[in-house]
């Protein structure tokens, strides 16, 4: 290899690395000005020369702890967890079976019903709340947990997504597992869902940070303060008119993005190579 040739090489080398480095900055800079400014005296966040690191743990402590013990804050994190937690049961459950039959089974309008639920796809959310609070309503699931969780249930993402991983599932697995004498659900269950996890992992992952993050539905749908979500209690901390000080709002926001945040660290190995694989099969 010529000097030139290895030149070029530490050069594109440093020069990946910079734009990998400031990317990192970019994205982790809001996170930890957020941490910086929690975990810091009343009034420094706001001085006219802030600090860039955290200066009191007992102040940022403090502030978790009336967070939680003087606002509804810790019962918003129940529902906001029993609403994710529901959430990813149904659409995991839902998805995997109706993707199990379109990607391995043949029936009747098969390619026009898989057609119909990938247009879904392009209509905007916003089209459809109206009729879905409309059918909540008359169901009288207004304020309370199955009116939250039900209609997030069938994801047509999910069921795209998991029909690629099944796609790539043998046949003669499927016909060996009948002839030993395997029922259609023993299939489903020992056969399909084994094969399908990281699909399933990453589906899990991607439904939590999109049900966490959920601000519109539960705002619609939950008008209760007892049944309000994280999203709705953040918001009230966020309003123009709520009178708290910056820390305070900062700590709530921060007290929001830690579980999705540790769901992403934990899994973010799961996340790409499931998204990876989605591209590749089918």
């Amino acid at each position: 290899m010529t000097s030139a040739a290895a030149a070029r090489i530490s050069v594109w080398t440093v020069l990946k690395w910079a734009v990998a480095i400031a990317i990192a900055v970019i994205t982790i800079f809001p996170i930890w000005w957020m941490i910086n400014v929690v975990f810091s005296l009343p009034g420094e966040p706001v001085a006219i020369n802030p600090r860039l690191w955290p200066t009191s743990l007992s102040a940022g402590l403090e502030k978790i702890e009336m967070i939680f013990t003087q606002t509804g804050y810790l019962r918003a994190y129940g529902i906001s967890l029993a609403y994710a937690l529901l959430t990813i049961l149904g659409v995991l459950f839902i998805g995997s079976l109706a993707a199990f039959e379109f990607a391995l089974f043949d029936f009747p309008a098969k390619g026009p019903i898989f057609g119909i639920v990938m247009l879904s796809l392009m209509v905007p959310t916003a089209v459809t709340i109206i009729p879905t609070y409309l059918l909540t309503s008359n169901l009288g699931w207004l304020n309370s947990l199955q009116g939250l969780v039900v209609p997030g249930l069938a994801s047509a993402f999910g069921l795209f997504m998991l029909v690629q991983f099944m796609r790539a599932i043998p046949k003669d697995m499927i016909e060996a597992a009948r002839l030993d004498g395997a029922g259609h659900f023993q299939i489903y269950w020992h056969v399909a869902l084994p094969l399908c996890r990281n699909a399933l992992v990453t589906l899990a992952i991607l439904t939590f940070m999109q049900t966490w993050g959920n601000y519109m539905w539960p705002l619609i749908v939950t008008t209760s303060p007892e049944m309000y979500t994280v999203g709705q209690v953040v918001g009230m901390f966020n309003a123009p008119l709520s009178h708290q000080t910056v820390d305070v709002v900062m700590t709530a926001n921060l007290l929001a993005a830690v579980p999705p945040l540790l769901f992403f660290l934990i899994f973010q190995r799961k996340i790409v190579e499931g998204i990876a694989m989605s591209g590749t099969k089918g």
